[in-house]
């Protein structure tokens, strides 16, 4: 019974993509599309993989063709959702980049620009890589050591007592035994180390072991910068899930500015946001966009936030109306 209900998720959260792929949703819409993402944390997960469906193999169109999202309700014979399940296993495959086993120590990994890539380890962890992250492997008989030189990566961990997994990033050092979490070295939004728990229990402490360590478990964050010392908060699941969409290729802002979003999709693509006023990058957002897609994301913020927005070669302005240049905006089509 979970599974049908699962799959029947699966079906909205596609239909609903392929709604939104057909042009900008009226406000009625928009806001049932947001009732039904607040009324199961599950739903939340579905419409990430959906939008990662559409932004890797462009399939959208072809998963439904209603205007509105009709309600699920069953088929005889095969069921349709079977060709979307078999789309979205073959778009997570394309997310699954330069996957390969390592046994030596001292590897090093880096994730290209636009990039996710999952690296299986020797002792059967493994680390995901958000675009152009990098990380540094050197396994001993006594200790597991990573070394996250920059971005975003998140570490599954085999258990393993006698042999510590310790990610250092940084002046922060993190040591687990069994778990799953992330840790990103992101500027713009942490300005400092930020260490997120999905699973499991680590411990959060200075490299120089100057401070003792802090536990930190699951559905909880750190946040530890040279100013404040290591901060503990603890995470919701639906935010934890948005904060982790990148792995399926999207991005998540709830209440960032513009300029912060824009920094981030320049992780992802040689587009670039362009903001001059100062007002317009202050402005905040909340939404789930494709990493790989910044002209898609300008021209919905720019609907929403009754922005202009223009493109000039690989520049996307956004301005206010009365700052908009004269000239014609190019569609962004």
């Amino acid at each position: 019974m979970q599974g049908g209900a699962e799959n029947r998720i699966d079906d909205v959260a596609a239909r609903w993509v392929a709604r939104e792929d057909r042009g900008p949703l009226p406000p009625e819409e928009l806001a049932e599309r947001d009732r039904w993402l607040a009324s199961d944390r599950r739903h939340f997960g579905a419409y990430a993989r959906a939008h990662a469906v559409y932004a890797r193999t462009g399939r959208a169109r072809a998963l439904g063709s209603a205007d509105r999202v009709p309600a699920a309700r069953p088929v005889a014979g095969p069921r349709p959702r079977l060709q979307w399940a078999m789309g979205l296993a073959a778009s997570l495959c394309l997310l699954v980049l330069g996957v390969h086993p390592h046994t030596d120590a001292g590897d090093y990994y880096v994730a290209a620009k636009g990039e996710i890539r999952r690296v299986p380890l020797a002792d059967g962890s493994a680390v995901t890589l958000d675009s152009g992250a990098a990380v540094r492997v050197h396994y001993t008989d006594k200790r597991r050591e990573l070394s996250l030189l920059r971005g975003e990566a998140l570490f599954d961990v085999a258990k393993n007592r006698a042999r510590p997994f310790v990610v250092v990033a940084r002046d922060t050092a993190v040591t687990a035994v069994g778990t799953s979490f992330s840790v990103s070295l992101n500027e713009q939004r942490t300005r400092g180390v930020e260490v997120l728990v999905r699973e499991g229990i680590v411990d959060v402490a200075n490299a120089s072991g100057a401070i003792a360590p802090t536990r930190l478990l699951a559905n909880h964050r750190a946040l530890a910068n040279r100013t404040h010392g290591i901060r503990i908060e603890s995470v919701g699941h639906d935010d934890l899930d948005q904060q982790l969409a990148w792995r399926e290729g999207m991005l998540s802002f709830n209440g960032d500015t513009l300029s912060v979003a824009a920094a981030q999709f320049l992780r992802y693509s040689d587009v670039r946001i362009m903001i001059d006023d100062p007002l317009v990058g202050s402005r905040r957002i909340v939404g789930l966009y494709s990493a790989n897609d910044p002209i898609g994301f300008a021209r919905s913020v720019a609907l929403s936030l009754g922005l202009d927005v223009e493109q000039k070669g690989n520049d996307v302005w956004l301005r206010t109306p009365h700052n908009a240049s004269y000239s014609a905006p190019r569609s962004l089509q």
